[in-house]
């Protein structure tokens, strides 16, 4: 797994001073940003208080109120076009500042840009397309119904897809006629803050319509989940926090969207692709350091081709490439952080007492590891259903392997889980495909890939893992208010 020395691409800005970026609004002393592969420092940004929050809430509304931004589809669709070719025109520099501030390797941020300039673009027709219905509704009366923009809406987003993830909250937000607040996570702010100047620099964005706010979930974030001056929230994170700030939302009914933890089934049937299904298997888990809420974290696999399909993915992990994730070459980055590291190998340290380390299980600390926060991919069998490998969200690279013998018992398997956020499925059996897919309680199935995302399809959550859709056309709706205008022509009221 030790990665061979290479030779760092030229990187345009060593060290990122956002303390005065355009779109942020903060008046507190600075914070900074580290690279996880290598402990450098990534960006300088300011930390916004809570007057700053308030005051981005504010110019929010006092735009609303004064630009025709709410009104014009035709508008917003031109500023959300600019915005998706300026995106397209700085991949590069995106791609390696996501690797140096998260840590993926550069070719998974290349992936995470491309999905949100398609994001983009996507909302950007639908801008132009929101659109209700009128009802005959007795002799002189007439209902219209519309779809309204809530109003001011606060974008809480995570750190382990910072691009991706901010960018599928504020596209539809502002397609639908929104204006947003942005708080980004505090491992990832740069990222975020530099994605959201290209938008904020287009001249026809009025105002105060965007703006972002930086500090921690505890402060900042608090302020603005129950600032009176936010109408919608909408979160993306784990589970724990997620509840916790629909428990808090709750105390004014502020309008909640929430995308929350997840813990996903890979099921692999004995006439499964078993060529592709490893590859799946290793994309499921392994991808971003197993660092995303879809990660296919629990492979179940039939009995019948247990021994065969374990052996061969053993030395699939066994050979995987970790490294910093400038390297091409590299196949995993880092964790994120000292904290999630510490984090995740404390369940690793579970999963030796509960079952059978397969594969991995140690942290990398030597050179050319021992700046960073590496792990080594981890697979762990014979866990009993109760071990917290099984039942708790990791967020890192650890796979826990589950067998079933027959498609009841994995059904069973998969929906024995407080989340239902993902599952993949593999079988050449469309039958069996229509049945499980039908059977598992989550809001994405994969059947015969994994981690396969499009603007178009709705993603989300059962149980746990969150309330509300994102993508799609109920994504942007999501971001919506139902009003009824209902007209009467009758000379009298009965």
């Amino acid at each position: 797994m030790t990665p061979d020395a290479y030779v760092r691409s030229a990187w345009t800005a060593p060290h990122i001073d956002s303390t005065t970026a355009p779109v942020l609004i903060a008046s507190a002393a600075p914070m900074e940003s580290f690279d996880p592969a290598t402990g450098e420092l990534v960006a300088t940004i300011a930390v916004s208080t809570i007057a700053d929050v308030d005051r981005a809430v504010d110019g929010a509304h006092e735009a609303l109120r004064t630009t025709s931004w709410r009104n014009n589809g035709a508008l917003r669709a031109r500023v959300l076009n600019r915005w998706a070719v300026r995106l397209r025109e700085t991949i590069d520099y995106f791609a390696e500042l996501i690797t140096r501030e998260q840590g993926k390797t550069v070719g998974e941020a290349r992936g995470e840009i491309l999905g949100s300039i398609g994001q983009v673009e996507y909302n950007a027709g639908l801008a132009r397309a929101l659109y209700g219905r009128a009802i005959a509704l007795n002799e002189g009366v007439h209902g219209v119904v519309l779809r309204e923009p809530v109003g001011v809406v606060a974008a809480i987003t995570p750190w382990n897809y910072p691009f991706n993830l901010t960018i599928r909250a504020v596209a539809p937000a502002l397609a639908a006629g929104n204006a947003v607040v942005v708080k980004p996570a505090s491992l990832t702010p740069a990222i975020v803050t530099k994605a959201l100047d290209l938008l904020h620099e287009d001249p026809d964005l009025p105002q105060g319509i965007l703006s972002v706010v930086v500090g921690p979930g505890g402060t900042v974030g608090d302020r603005l989940v129950r600032s009176d001056g936010i109408d919608m929230i909408a979160f993306t994170g784990d589970s724990t926090t997620g509840i916790g700030v629909m428990r808090t939302a709750a105390d004014s009914l502020k309008k909640v969207s929430l995308e929350l933890g997840g813990k996903s089934p890979n099921i692999v049937f004995a006439d499964a692709d078993l060529d592709k299904a490893l590859a799946g298997a290793v994309n499921a888990a392994f991808t971003a350091a197993g660092q995303i809420c879809t990660a296919g974290s629990r492979l179940v696999v039939e009995r019948s081709i247990h021994d065969e399909f374990m052996d061969r993915l053993a030395a699939k992990v066994r050979a995987m490439r970790v490294g910093e994730g400038l390297d091409p070459a590299t196949e995993m980055g880092p964790l994120v952080s000292a904290g999630q590291k510490k984090t995740v190998m404390d369940y690793i340290a579970i999963g030796r007492a509960d079952g059978t380390i397969l594969v991995g299980g140690d942290s990398l600390d030597d050179a050319p590891y021992a700046n960073g926060h590496f792990i080594a991919p981890t697979i762990v069998t014979d866990l009993p259903d109760t071990s917290r490998v099984i039942t708790e969200e990791i967020f890192g690279p650890v796979l826990a392997v589950q067998t079933f013998e027959d498609e009841d018992e994995a059904v069973a398997i998969a929906n024995g889980t407080q989340f239902g956020l993902a599952c993949g499925l593999w079988t050449t059996n469309l039958n069996r495909a229509w049945r499980v897919g039908r059977a598992v309680e989550s809001g994405t199935i994969w059947i015969n890939t994994y981690h396969h995302f499009y603007g178009e399809a709705e993603v989300g959550g059962f149980k746990r893992s969150g309330v509300g859709r994102q993508q799609g056309i109920e994504g942007i709706l999501e971001f919506t208010e139902t009003k009824h205008l209902n007209f009467d022509s009758n000379p009298n009221l009965w």
